[in-house]
């Protein structure tokens, strides 16, 4: 009788076992800093800060495997990438200040909606985020670029202090064999980094390493909507 490989690494995606000791090992960071600051006075606003870090790196992954299981379908309608940004900013920009990052934005006038699910967006966004600043090597300012291309809309997040020369993210996920995985070189982000490609990936999308004006980072682009294309 076959044993049932059902939650081994198939098809590109993690087991759950591989799941369990990446999500244990990305925490590890965030609450062993909760644990010394409980010990501090004046912490209370930076421990909220890297719980909520913590919190949304699980949220996303969970549903990131949700989504894969069919437990949840994505809900597709028109949405505004600079809105969707600004909402993320405000949720992280004072997790990147408390990190010693600043925050800059630049959304280009006049984009046009996308068709996603608006929930499935925003967490890639964040994961994104919270990928490129646990990747981050100094205090340094990540600076975010909204922006229309001839496939869609871009979203890139770069900044100057991040070295991705090791880092390997694979384009196609679904196609990644048992001896590789999609995600390499990515220690400290690894659970975050694998989170936001997989999300982008389900919206149809890819994410990939950029580079600009010397600085390096990663970048994601959204198809437009089917209707506005004809615009």
């Amino acid at each position: 009788m076959q044993s049932d490989n059902s939650n081994s690494e198939q098809g590109g995606y993690l087991s759950d076992i591989s799941m369990v000791h990446m999500i244990g090992e990305e925490l590890k960071k965030p609450l062993t800093t909760i644990k010394a600051l409980a010990e501090l006075k004046d912490s209370k606003e930076t421990i909220s800060l890297e719980a909520k870090k913590a919190l949304r790196t699980v949220d996303n992954i969970l549903l990131y495997k949700t989504l894969l299981s069919d437990q949840t379908k994505l809900i597709k309608e028109p949405v505004h990438v600079g809105s969707t940004l600004t909402q993320v900013v405000n949720d992280l920009a004072p997790l990147s200040l408390e990190r010693g990052c600043e925050t800059e934005v630049f959304i280009q006038s006049n984009i046009t909606t996308v068709d996603v699910d608006r929930k499935v967006l925003k967490s890639g966004i964040e994961s994104m985020w919270q990928a490129v600043l646990g990747m981050t090597e100094r205090p340094s300012t990540l600076t975010w670029y909204v922006q229309k291309t001839s496939k869609g809309i871009q979203i890139t997040v770069m900044n100057n202090s991040i070295d991705l020369s090791r880092l390997h993210i694979n384009a196609d996920i679904k196609k990644v064999g048992k001896s590789r995985q999609p995600i390499i070189g990515a220690a400290g982000a690894g659970t975050d980094l694998y989170a936001a490609n997989g999300l982008f990936d389900l919206l149809g999308s890819n994410l990939k390493k950029t580079k600009r004006d010397g600085l390096e980072g990663l970048s994601v682009t959204l198809p437009k909507s089917p209707q506005l294309s004809l615009i």
